[in-house]
Order: structure tokens, then sequence, then C-alpha cells
């Protein structure tokens, strides 16, 4: 059986092993009896590490209930340990539909010849790569400043167990608990984000791949003196239009169901990030925190920003890409066709206007406009909470 999985794209490379390890990707060599194992210990790791912690910080949350700033502070992990336990869920639940969208991404991917399209492919897969070495900096830098910044519970985490945390052994317990969950909270929320995105950049792929496909659908057959093509060549022109319009179908397909399955967990993910972004300017701009603790909220932000960005960004430019279907049918050379292929073309043309997109619960569209919003929502609620505190 194969260690490493791999993958035509770095970010998918990385992120299918990495959550393979954890048990919430099984890999095709597995048997019926180590499906069981990986799936058990999955679930064991899921309960531990974010169940119990989301339990004993809604604990907390509700013991501190009034003091607005021992509230932000809980807020901050609990919503993002809510927000990577809907990732998970998605992760699990919709499972074998992310891994045929992936699976046929990566055949059409191991396929492609063409130089132009080995670039196209390079490119992407080298813009998900930078975004993975980012947001690995962002977390690594945030968890660091964090266990070095002074809290005001005897934890890293403000959390309420159901036993004595003070003495031995529930000292030790709550201790290595709250470690692990900082460690792979942040571990889980930047691979499984990075999998989702590099997931959406493998079906902009494919839409650039189609969108080629049809501005060198006349290459290398040559016009005549009439500026019209041969009965030969229209049936190879045919063909190659059967083919691009097979792909192009596939390629809507993949990105309908990349929607349908990301959908609730991006809701999720922009209602979480408003509260981060609104409770850590709020942590950094009111209470009052030492040096250590400031750069970890700064890069906490920084996270919570990125992330949004992250999809609005992939949402925007799979928006863009299948647009410019049309625009690749228009520049190839339509008018040495006949009237037939030009009519089939307008169809595709046609089709196009309505475009792939990445939506949060259905009825927001990720784009760079959206970011914008979220943004300063994340704001105007922060002048809320500051105003309150006052």
């Amino acid at each position: 059986m194969a260690f490493f999985i791999r993958n035509k794209m770095l970010g998918l490379t990385i992120t299918l092993n990495t959550l393979s390890w954890a048990g919430l990707i099984m890999r095709d060599q597995y048997t019926k009896t180590q499906r069981i194992i990986v799936r058990v210990y999955g679930w064991l790791v899921f309960l531990y590490l974010f169940v119990a912690a989301t339990y004993v910080q809604i604990a907390d949350l509700i013991d501190i209930w009034g003091d607005l700033d021992l509230m932000a502070e809980t807020s901050l992990l609990l919503f993002m340990e809510l927000a990577v336990i809907s990732k998970i869920l998605t992760l699990i639940f919709k499972y074998d539909k992310i891994m045929e969208i992936i699976n046929g991404t990566e055949d059409i991917l191991c396929s492609e010849n063409r130089l132009e399209g080995q670039k196209i492919i390079a490119s992407i897969d080298k813009e998900t790569t930078r975004f993975f070495q980012y947001y690995t900096s962002s977390v690594i830098f945030t968890t660091f400043f964090w266990f070095l910044g002074e809290h005001s519970s005897t934890f890293f985490i403000r959390a309420k167990y159901p036993f004595n945390e003070l003495k031995s052994p529930g000292y030790e317990f709550a201790l290595i608990h709250q470690c692990m969950m900082m460690v792979f909270t942040g571990y889980f929320e930047f691979n499984i984000n990075i999998f989702f995105a590099s997931v959406v950049a493998g079906c902009r792929c494919r839409l650039k791949l189609v969108a080629l496909s049809l501005r060198n659908i006349c290459i290398n057959i040559p016009v005549n003196k009439k500026n019209l093509i041969t009965p030969e060549e229209e049936k190879l022109i045919t063909e190659r239009l059967h083919c691009a319009i097979s792909q192009h179908k596939y390629a809507l397909d993949a990105a309908e169901d990349v929607k349908h399955c990301l959908s609730k967990v991006l809701l999720v993910q922009l209602t979480v990030s408003i509260v981060i972004i609104c409770t850590t300017a709020y942590q950094m701009a009111v209470v009052r925190i030492l040096y250590w603790w400031q750069l970890s909220m700064a890069g906490y932000l920084l996270g919570a920003s990125f992330e949004v960005f992250l999809f609005c960004f992939q949402g925007q430019f799979c928006h863009e890409q299948s647009e410019d279907i049309a625009d690749a049918v228009y520049e190839c050379p339509w008018y040495t066709l006949t009237q037939p292929l030009k009519r089939t073309l307008l169809i595709i043309m046609m089709r196009a206007q309505s475009p792939a997109i990445l939506t949060a619960g259905g009825f927001v569209t990720l784009d760079i406009t959206e970011y914008m919003a979220i943004m300063k929502a994340s704001y105007s609620f922060f002048t809320v909470l500051q105003q309150v505190s006052e």
C-alpha cells in the first residue's frame, strides 16, 4: 500500500496526506476492516479534540456571561472550533462526492499534454501552493505567540471542565487537552481550508482548459482562399468541438457539485469569521493586553481575514473563468466555419452566460465584493462592542 498520496496539484497532495493520517480521508487501498478502524480513529480524534473542547468553552461562556471582556476572549476559539467542526462533518458526510470531484479533476489534469495547458495547471498549482504557505505561516505565528501570551485563566484557553482542573490528575489532563486542542485546531483549520480551496481551484483549472480548447478549435487547420473550411476540416473541427462541449459540461457539473458540498459550511465560515474578526479587533483595541498577546491577536485577525479572502478569491475567479468560455469562443476563427458549427458555438456562448459560482448557504455569492461587505460588517459589530464596553 502506498504511504504517500500523489496528486497533480501540490496543495491537494499535502492536504490529502495530512487529512488521511488524521483519519478523515480514506485511501483506496484500505480493506473493509482498515476502513472501520480508520473511521473509528477519526471519530475518537474528533470527539476528544473538538466536541469536548466546544463543550468546556460553552460551559465557560455560560459561567462568565455578562463580562464582555472575558466573553470576547472565550468566543475567539469557541467560534473557530465551531467552524472546524462544520468543515470536518462536511468532509465526512460529503466524502464520496468530494473524492469523485477530485478524481475526475485529476484524470483531466493528468491527461493534459498541451504546452499551454501544462502552463495553466502550473499557474493554478503555484497559486494554491502560495496560499498554503501564507496560511501556514499565519497559523504557526498565531499559535506560537498564543502560548507565549499571558491569559486570564490558569491555562492557555478559558474553559470550565466538569472536574477540578486545579488538582492532579485533572490539572495534567486539562493541560494536555488544551495544548493538543490549540495545535490540532490550527492543524485541521488550515489543512481543510486549503483542501476545499484546492478542490475549487481544480474546477477553475478545468474551465480554463476548456477555454483553451475552444480558442484552439481550428489549430493546424489552414484557411483556403475562400476563407472557408473543407468538409474534411469540418469533420475534424466537429470532433474537437464535441470533445470541448463534453469537457465543458463535466467541468460545470463538477463546479455545481462543489457548490452544493461547500455551500452550508461556507455560510458557517462567513458567520464565524465575522464574529472572530470583530472579537479579535475588540481584544486588540479595548482590552489591556500584553505585547505577546497583541502579536497573537494580530496574527489571529490576519488569519481570519485571509480565510474569508481565500474562498472569496476562489469564488470570484471561478465565476470569471466560466464566463471566459464565451470570450474564448469569440476569439476562435468562427467566421471560417459552417452554419451548423456557428450555431453550436452560439449555444456554448449562451450557456457561458450562466457562470459557475461559489455560494454560502445558497444565497450569498462569494466574490471580492462580498469579501469587502464581510469586512465592513465585522467593523460595524466591532464599533457596537466598543460602544457597549464604554
